[in-house]
């Protein structure tokens, strides 16, 4: 009923209101404090389900038709271990429904003052066998996994354990190793100087 609904909504903007209040520095105006809110709702927002199974995309639907011939090679054809069924942090769920790495290493850092938890899982996920490529590569966005992005995978880490308080040892230590996988996999395919500089990407 409408009272119900009522109750209900009035609920949960005091609920809403209670959780970035907790987030919120001292001294602030308000209008500083009405950005920081809007900043992180939209972050949240961002979240979605992700389903990407790149060897089906590629093969097709054994229950279906067969995709028209080329398809195969249409692209991400040397990515067939990416199998994504996960929650991830888009650029924009709503105009663009896929996730970019180079974008959600950034987002991690902002989604640590709320949720360090799942900022750390955003990490720890594009470096896990399913997705990240046996040559060390990350995949860069759906379109395209190939593309080479700069490595801000390890700052985002760093920066993450920072805001979270220095004191999840053991996410550093899982996602160091993992990260050096990486970080072989682009200093032998983009440092033609030997400058340890990266050199290229998008």
């Amino acid at each position: 009923s409408g009272d119900a609904f009522d109750k209900l909504l009035t609920q949960r903007e005091t609920e809403a209101d209670e959780f970035y209040a907790a987030y919120a520095p001292p001294n602030q105006t308000p209008q500083a404090l009405e950005v920081m809110r809007q900043a992180f709702a939209g972050m949240i927002w961002t979240k979605q389900f992700y389903r990407y199974n790149v060897k089906l995309w590629l093969e097709g639907d054994p229950q279906e038709p067969a995709p028209p011939e080329g398809h195969s090679q249409i692209r991400n054809t040397h990515w067939g271990h990416f199998d994504a069924y996960d929650v991830l942090s888009m650029p924009d769920k709503w105009e663009y429904p896929w996730f970019a790495a180079w974008d959600l290493a950034f987002h991690t850092v902002v989604f640590a003052h709320i949720d360090p938890e799942f900022a750390k899982y955003q990490l720890n996920i594009m470096l896990r066998e399913w997705y990240m490529h046996p040559n060390g590569a990350l995949p860069a966005y759906e379109w395209s996994f190939d593309d080479i992005n700069p490595p801000v995978h390890a700052w985002a880490a760093l920066k993450v354990y920072e805001i979270d308080g220095e004191r999840d040892d053991e996410f550093l230590a899982t996602i160091f190793m993992k990260l050096l996988l990486n970080f072989t996999w682009w200093v032998n395919r983009v440092d033609a100087d030997g400058t340890n500089i990266f050199e290229g990407g998008f």
